[in-house]
C-alpha cells in the first residue's frame, strides 16, 4: 500500500515541461490503474477486518443451542 501511495504521488504531478501528449496520457492511465488497485486493497482489508470481527463475536442463541446439542452428543446424552 505504501508503494501505491508513493507511485500515486509521483503520477499526480503536473506534466513536465516538454512531456508529450502520449506520455501524459500514459501517466494518467497509470495513475488511474494504481488508484483502482489501491482502492481494491483498501476494500479487501476492510472486508477482512469485518470477517475477523464477526468471527470473534459470540455465536448467538442458535449457535449456543447447537453447541449444547453437540456437547450432549459427545457426552452420550442423545
Amino acid at each position: 500500500m505504501r508503494e501505491c501511495c508513493l507511485i500515486l504521488r509521483a503520477l499526480e504531478q503536473p506534466p513536465k515541461t516538454g512531456e508529450s501528449t502520449s506520455a501524459e496520457a500514459e501517466r494518467i492511465l497509470y495513475y488511474t490503474l494504481v488508484n483502482a488497485i489501491d482502492a481494491g486493497l483498501i476494500k479487501t482489508m476492510e472486508d477482512a477486518v469485518t470477517v475477523l470481527r464477526h468471527a470473534s463475536q459470540p455465536l448467538g442463541p442458535m449457535g449456543a443451542e447447537w453447541l449444547e446439542r453437540q456437547e450432549q452428543k459427545l457426552k452420550g446424552g442423545d
